[in-house]
């Protein structure tokens, strides 16, 4: 979009400055205008990038708006990310593979208060086991029960359960990348 609103602003001075009928002064207004709304986009997407940067930022966000942050965190770290997530995603997300590895991931925007249940972790772990993965990721803005946070760690063997809650989201958005 921003390409496209530049591209525009182009055209618009080379319009003005051809001046083919004589309003050189209507592609200088439209260039103006067209330059606005590009520092207006351009403040905006500083602002969601600014929040993205804070739990209570992420927690603010739709879920899918979380999925493609953590997705955009995994691709900093190397990863090549697939996005599955929606209506019927099986309990997957995120796709992501890197040299040999590859994330199962499930991505839940909560509130401080709402805890993940060991039944989303289960989930995970058989969509996991499903499509081969040898990992098991799931990342949350809010807490993983007690029951939950048990069942993952008796997870022996491939894939493995990584859990990543509020506390490690939060570090996640400052440095701007996820680390297992």
């Amino acid at each position: 979009m921003r390409r496209a609103l530049l591209l525009a602003v182009a055209g618009a001075a080379a319009v003005a400055l051809w001046d083919p009928f004589g309003l050189a002064w209507l592609g200088w207004a439209l260039a103006g205008v067209l330059v606005l709304v590009f520092l207006l986009q351009l403040a905006r997407s500083l602002n969601r990038r600014r929040s993205a940067r804070t739990l209570a930022g992420l927690r603010a966000m739709a879920p899918e708006a979380f999925e493609e942050e953590v997705a955009r965190w995994l691709r900093r770290g190397g990863w090549r990310v697939e996005r599955r997530g929606g209506t019927g995603d099986a309990g997957i997300d995120l796709l992501a593979t890197k040299r040999g590895e590859t994330l199962a991931v499930q991505c839940k925007r909560y509130g401080e208060q709402v805890t993940v249940p060991a039944a989303v972790v289960r989930e995970l772990y058989g969509a996991a086991v499903a499509t081969e993965a040898t990992v098991a990721l799931l990342v949350t803005t809010g807490r993983v029960s007690r029951q939950a946070a048990e069942w993952a760690a008796a997870r022996e063997g491939r894939p493995r359960v990584v859990v990543i809650d509020g506390d490690g989201v939060a570090q996640a958005a400052m440095r701007g990348r996820l680390t297992l």
